[in-house]
């Protein structure tokens, strides 16, 4: 019994380094990536966790409203560098953080390099449908808030206009999921769901004067994975939506939405009994029907460290 509770808990072990490593990479699109997506929980049994994190994402083509793609053919690359904690409290609530670092390099015509804080979360999470018995069938689920901190320039906000120096949406922005995790055998699958709401904002710039108006926003994650010994391979696909963000004023102007999909292979490795190592390798050109977006593909490398409860 106690070698098989070992085994369980190793693949819920694995199920957080899928959900903590497979977040959104779309730094460089427009408003610069959401802040929201899978969040900084724990889905294992530990009672705290922290992360770093550094990922090299460079942008492959700009999508338009109309859905026209163009191949970008300067380059332009962000650099994250990322820490994210989370910490279990009173047996079923939790509290995690997650803070990035971004520097982005841009080659050509409008060559320019930037460099500073991204936007900062933090989540409050409850594990609403516990597995102690580790049912056959039902999952495990933890549902979660989370609260957007505006650490990182708008690209309304930009200071020449050209968005080199946006590193966040820089708004206030709330949100809420729900995050499923089961596995069976050797395999494994996950889930999550969240919606968000990001705050209006004034804006002064030479470019954008007025109130910018970001409203609403949501994504869904579907990932799964095959486990043997220390190692584990996965796969996993998230679905980025954003309605349009309108600016009122002096410079009024239209918005139109936002929506990619992002694809993601993960290999990881169990170091110790509480540290590990992923990998992973990020796509947002192979799926969806993507508009009012850039299109990027991105390389993390990911080591976690976990407590015990």
């Amino acid at each position: 019994m106690g070698q098989m509770l070992s085994k369980k808990k190793f693949k819920k072990l694995l199920f957080s380094l899928i959900l903590f490593t497979a977040t959104e990479k779309n730094f460089a699109a427009p408003c610069c990536g959401s802040g929201f997506t899978i969040p900084s929980i724990i889905t294992s049994d530990d009672k705290a966790q922290v992360a770093l994190s550094y990922s090299y994402s460079q942008i492959y083509a700009d999508v338009f409203a109309n859905g026209d793609w163009r191949r970008r053919e300067e380059k332009d690359v962000t650099e994250t560098y990322k820490i994210e904690g989370a910490h279990i409290f009173k047996d079923r609530y939790q509290f995690g953080i997650s803070a990035p670092y971004q520097k982005r390099t841009r080659e050509g015509a409008q060559e320019d390099r930037s460099s500073g804080l991204g936007d900062v979360s933090l989540q409050l999470g409850y594990e609403y449908l516990p597995d102690w018995d580790y049912n056959p069938y039902r999952p495990k689920g933890i549902t979660y808030l989370s609260l957007i901190l505006p650490t990182g320039k708008s690209i309304y906000e930009s200071d020449d206009g050209s968005g080199i120096d946006a590193r966040g949406r820089g708004f206030w922005g709330i949100g809420g999921g729900t995050v499923l995790t089961k596995s069976w055998g050797n395999w494994d699958a996950n889930f999550n769901f969240e919606a968000h709401y990001s705050f209006p904002k004034k804006v002064s710039t030479d470019t954008t004067q007025g109130t910018v108006n970001p409203s609403y926003g949501g994504s869904t994650a579907i990932g799964s994975g095959y486990n043997w010994e220390s190692i584990r391979l996965g796969a996993l696909i998230n679905w980025f939506y954003e309605a349009p963000t309108d600016v009122t004023g002096t410079t009024p102007s239209e918005g139109t939405l936002k929506r990619y999909a992002t694809g993601t292979l993960l290999a990881s490795y169990l170091l110790k009994s509480n540290e590990s190592i992923v990998l992973s390798y990020s796509d947002q050109t192979l799926f969806g029907s993507p508009l009012n977006t850039s299109l990027s593909k991105s390389i993390t490398l990911f080591i976690q460290k976990r407590w015990q409860r």
